[in-house]
């Protein structure tokens, strides 16, 4: 179904923009098909999707440091994060997200470097879960080629972008179904392993300790916050329902972190062999070969849902992008019956597919650097728009003024810093690599722009 823009939610007033080739499906927006329910699950799996991916945290500083991060880091990142998300999207519900709430602050260039960043991190980030599918499934059927793994991913990419392209709802409903499909072996793992966990083991230290990776872990697990907010143009009543779906998700996803991590060390305590896929191995230790299977087939359901609900969201910043005239006006492009940026879908599904031969710990730690640079941006943005735009209509404010802003900014901003700082030299040399590319299509981009502005008409 379409929805033609005469929408009565709440409009505001765009940035201008340069001119721009008209847009074929302007004439529609996409239907605002997610209600509370369905944002709530699809944020979970923009966020969590389950305690996997976890492992490798474990494996990096060792039981006590992990749950105390998944205790403590909630609070400082996860939270600000989630009220950001929420005060921004009811302010301006419409696509794009942080593309929109950057350029409405500092301008076109800056707004142009947080989607390109928050663009580039999304192929990273999306490229994760096509790895740790494969992951899960060589529990189940032992190792595979390169050749046979990329195709597994690359077929997992092709039936998760076709789902895209039927539309949010559809997105929405899946991730529902899917959230109650990856808790429930997490539920029957806890239930069983709590008279078997030892609590003695969540003290224990770790030998050797990875900082930046077990740092650059616990953040990618629990970042993803501000992705809901670049598809707040296809959210119902999203003055009511984006506050009320960021305090639940923190919750709940606290509790599907804590809990599993819990009973999980609480019976294996040796980090030395916790990485991507170690779960089913201890739920086959606390229930037998039938629990650890069916976490396995869980972990793929994961993968999948996590896949679904951020390609969802990371194809609605080319779109927003492209359709200010940021990027080609052909991924601007809407699906004639589905009112979906189809286009970016594809586009962002091909570059997934190009990453899936890289290694889960070395796409992660790339995809933590770009996205606390733009994370950065987005706090910057928000305490900005407090200054310059204190006027603007915020059906939900983070309470206590402007220093309730710049209170909630301070943790998660320092742990973007020291995030960055504890990167090693070839994440820096990828990241910076691809910050520079920005800066150069910008600039292309704006070149572009300039000529078909200037463009004489046709002579008589």
């Amino acid at each position: 179904m379409l929805r033609s823009i005469s929408d009565p939610s709440p409009k505001i007033d765009p940035v201008p923009t340069r001119s721009q080739p008209e847009i074929p499906s302007a004439s529609f927006s996409p239907d605002r098909a997610l209600n509370l329910r369905t944002l709530v699950a699809l944020t979970f799996f923009c966020v969590a999707g389950g305690a996997y991916g976890m492992e490798d945290a474990v494996g990096a500083g060792g039981p006590l440091l992990v749950l105390l991060g998944i205790m403590i880091i909630p609070w400082l990142w996860s939270l600000p994060t989630a009220l950001m998300t929420a005060e921004l999207s009811t302010a301006m519900p419409e696509d794009g997200g942080y593309v929109v709430w950057v350029e409405r602050a500092f301008g076109r260039f800056w707004g142009f470097q947080e989607g390109w960043l928050s663009w580039l991190c999304s192929f990273a980030d999306n490229a994760l879960y096509p790895v740790m599918f494969v992951d899960y499934l060589a529990y189940l059927r032992g190792d595979m080629t390169p050749l046979e793994r990329w195709l597994i991913g690359a077929a997992l990419i092709c039936v998760i972008a076709r789902l895209n392209i039927r539309g949010a709802r559809l997105v929405g409903l899946t991730s529902v179904v899917f959230t109650l499909l990856v808790l429930a072996p997490f539920a029957a793992m806890v239930a069983i392993g709590i008279p078997q966990a030892d609590p003695a083991k969540w003290l224990q230290p770790s030998n050797s300790i990875n900082w930046s990776l077990l740092l650059s872990t616990l953040l990618w697990n629990t970042c993803g916050w501000d992705n809901v907010g670049c598809c707040a143009g296809e959210v119902q009543n999203p003055n009511q329902t984006y506050p009320r779906a960021m305090i639940y998700t923190v919750l709940f996803v606290t509790a599907a972190y804590l809990l599993p991590v819990a009973v999980g060390v609480g019976v294996d305590a040796d980090s030395s062999g916790w990485k991507d896929g170690h779960f089913p191995k201890v739920a086959a230790m606390i229930g037998g070969p039938w629990l650890g299977a069916w976490l396995t087939v869980a972990g793929l359901i994961s993968a999948a849902g996590l896949l679904n609900a951020l390609l969802c969201t990371s194809a609605r910043v080319p779109y927003a992008m492209a359709e200010r005239g940021m990027l080609p006006c052909a991924l601007a492009a809407l699906h004639e019956k589905y009112a979906t940026p189809w286009r970016a879908i594809l586009f962002n599904s091909i570059g997934i597919a190009a990453l899936i031969p890289f290694s889960f710990q070395e796409i992660i730690e790339v995809n933590m650097f770009l996205y606390a640079t733009a994370l950065i941006l987005e706090f910057a943005a928000f305490v900005w728009l407090r200054i310059k735009q204190p006027q603007m209509p915020r059906p939900y404010r983070v309470p206590f003024g402007l220093t309730g802003a710049v209170a909630i900014s301070i943790p998660p901003v320092a742990l973007c810093l020291i995030s960055i700082a504890l990167s090693n030299d070839a994440t820096r040399y990828v990241s910076l690599g691809g910050i520079v590319a920005g800066l150069i299509v910008y600039r292309w981009q704006a070149t572009a722009s300039r000529a078909t502005e200037i463009e004489p008409t046709s002579t008589m």
